[in-house]
């Protein structure tokens, strides 16, 4: 069984998603307060500084740079509301 851990903020999603070998990590969103996710795999590329995106439910792919994060996703959001978690 995974380890299920908050994520609260853009430095701990920058830890927790890097790989050296550049494998993606699996995250979700909580929602309906814990009825359902959103599940998605992320993985950081500090060389870059650029989160690669894969959303499970459609496996859709994107790659956003850590200064856009909170204007093109939910996430920064996601961690302010204390619904934000790392599953590996």
């Amino acid at each position: 069984m995974r380890e299920h851990q908050l994520v609260t903020s853009l430095e701990e999603l920058q830890e927790l998603a890097y790989r050296p070998n550049g494998d993606f990590v699996h995250f979700y969103v909580s929602l309906a307060g814990g009825l359902a996710r959103s599940s998605k795999r992320i993985s950081y590329r500090p060389e870059f500084k650029e989160f690669l995106l894969i959303h499970e439910i459609d496996e859709s792919y994107e790659e956003i740079r850590e200064d856009t994060l909170g204007s093109q996703t939910n996430l920064i959001e996601s961690m302010q509301k204390g619904c934000f978690f790392c599953c590996e």
